[in-house]
């Protein structure tokens, strides 16, 4: 030994001599690959790292990867677009538009134990049978060949979801278009062995569609860390070896625990790198979470995409006979979160929240700042301080300003396209808003009340009775800024539901008013009965409607 050299010098030669090892042993594996590509080479590969004295520093994971990389590098580089080429402007191929992407890789993340399995058996039975949706998306073309590499499931399951879609035979055995079928009990893993095994398979059926279910159980043998960058090296190897037989893949992976909301990417379980890897991400989650530790009650699943292409939002749920379609997914979550938003409600801020809702409701018009002020008999500023409150909460949104010649205009607000406050669509179960329990049973415009101090729906309150409707009975009308204004008459055509009044303005021009309300828009006139403006001169009695039909 040279004790003249330094620490630092002995050191980098122990680099130096390790990385010339290296690069040996990995060229030993391109030869390797060169002279038996379908070979399993995993035992050849550590007898070569043996033999260069890297046993304990080169894991069987390590090996792995430069066996993919030397089969990458046996491929060859691809050509490329050169300069004055013209480029492909192909639009994006759909298996199930919006969903899957042909000839890509698609992976689908969900929870345990939420359909995804059963999703896409749903949708290739439907591809196979010929139907031009599924559910409400458009199928392209014409279902190939399919091969389920389902290690992540027992045999028995794959027969039940099989069975209930029709694609197994009356002898049990399996149908078109599921050509072959790997399970917990008969894997296949994506080995370099597996991969290859599968490029096999794809070339002598170009075009063919693989399932993958689940990843992770195709991946357990190889000991990769799911929070490595590792993690999808397996799946761009198997892209790399099914992509020239423009095979489509569908990866099914699990959720990490904390999903909820989001997009596939931050809901994948481990690395990102996984997610990276694919052309579209699919995201299976439940539509309303359960809270810790109560159970599962509605099953209605969102189903949102990302990726390289436009994608879609679905409601669906699992029937025992299979999947269906509630709606549009983004409707369904403003719905939910608007429900949310006003179930929370409590206090002043409920009372004007649904005082302005109601008037938007039956009226489709918005409620001034004054109004609710007038109404609630509350100060100006703590009006709006309850209003925009709602407004910061996505309750209410404004309408405009109140037209007026003296002071300021007031702010009006109407709720933020709310759903139907009396159906939520796809509702499963029917959930009640906090502040309208009381009101169940009645309609809006009921001129009925419950009894004070409870009664069943429907019982009413000799109190709160409504006087006959007499027409020509002059009335005052609610306005903008909480006042209320005489001159006005009813229409003979006015029931305590909808409410018509009308009056002549200084020109001799019938002006109408509908759609109002008893007793909230329209009360009888607190001053002294006024004489009914000057008729026309007739023979019959005067009917505004009649002379002034519209």
């Amino acid at each position: 030994m040279d004790f003249t050299a330094t620490p630092s010098e002995n050191i980098k030669e122990v680099v130096q001599d390790f990385n010339q090892e290296l690069q040996n042993l990995k060229q030993e594996i391109k030869k390797l690959v060169q002279e038996s590509p379908d070979s399993d080479l995993m035992p050849r590969a550590r007898a070569k790292a043996n033999d260069y004295g890297l046993s304990a520093e080169i894991r069987d994971a390590d090996l792995r990867t430069f066996i993919l990389e030397a089969r990458g590098a046996r491929v060859g580089i691809a050509q490329p677009r050169l300069q004055g080429e013209v480029i492909d402007t192909t639009p994006v191929r759909w298996v199930w538009e919006g969903v899957m992407m042909a000839g890509s890789l698609n992976l689908l993340i969900a929870p345990p134990k939420i359909g995804k399995s059963a999703l896409m058996i749903g949708m290739i039975a439907a591809w196979a049978r010929g139907d031009a949706t599924y559910l409400g998306q458009p199928l392209h073309g014409d279902c190939p060949n399919v091969y389920i590499v389902g290690t992540d499931q027992p045999e028995s399951d794959w027969f039940t979801l099989l069975q209930r879609e029709g694609m197994v035979a009356d002898d049990r055995t399996l149908a078109d278009p599921i050509k072959m079928l790997w399970s917990a009990g008969s894997p296949l893993h994506l080995s370099s062995e597996g991969i290859e095994h599968l490029r096999m398979v794809s070339e002598a059926d170009p075009g063919s569609l693989f399932l993958i279910d689940s990843y992770h159980a195709c991946i357990s043998p190889l000991d990769i860390d799911e929070a490595s960058s590792a993690l999808d090296r397996p799946a761009r190897a198997l892209m790399e070896a099914l992509g020239p037989s423009k095979a489509t893949v569908t990866l099914i992976h699990h959720a990490n625990k904390s999903v909820s909301g989001g997009n596939a990417t931050s809901a994948s379980r481990g690395s990102n790198a996984l997610p990276a890897a694919a052309s579209l991400t699919i995201l299976m989650n439940w539509l309303k979470q359960p809270t810790e530790g109560q159970t599962q009650n509605d099953y209605r699943v969102i189903l949102k995409t990302q990726g390289r292409a436009r994608g879609c939002s679905l409601v669906t749920e699992l029937q025992d006979t299979g999947w269906m379609l509630h709606g549009e997914g983004d409707d369904a979550l403003r719905a939910e979160a608007f429900a949310d938003a006003e179930a929370e409600l409590s206090g002043r801020q409920a009372d004007v929240f649904d005082f302005i809702a109601d008037r938007w409701e039956a009226m489709q018009m918005p409620v001034a700042i004054n109004e609710v002020a007038s109404h609630f008999s509350m100060d100006r500023n703590k009006a709006n301080r309850a209003v925009r409150q709602l407004e910061r909460k996505g309750l209410l949104t404004q309408a405009g300003t109140t037209e007026t010649t003296n002071g300021r205009p007031s702010l009006l607000f109407a709720p933020l396209s709310p759903p139907s406050r009396r159906v939520v669509q796809t509702q499963q179960t029917e959930q009640t808003p906090r502040a309208r329990i009381e009101k169940r049973g009645l309609s809006p415009f009921s001129p009925l009340s419950h009894m004070l101090g409870g009664g069943s729906a429907g019982a009413t309150n000799p109190l709160c009775h409504t006087p006959t409707l007499e027409p020509n009975t002059s009335v005052e009308l609610l306005q903008p800024d909480g006042s209320w204004a005489n001159g006005w008459k009813l229409h003979k055509d006015s029931t305590p539901h909808e409410v018509t009044v009308w009056r002549l303005d200084p020109g001799g021009r019938l002006v109408k008013r509908s759609g109002m309300r008893w007793e909230m828009d329209v009360r009888l006139s607190s001053h002294e009965q006024q004489q009914p403006p000057p008729a026309p001169a007739a023979d019959h009695e005067f009917d505004p409607a009649a002379e002034f039909p519209f």
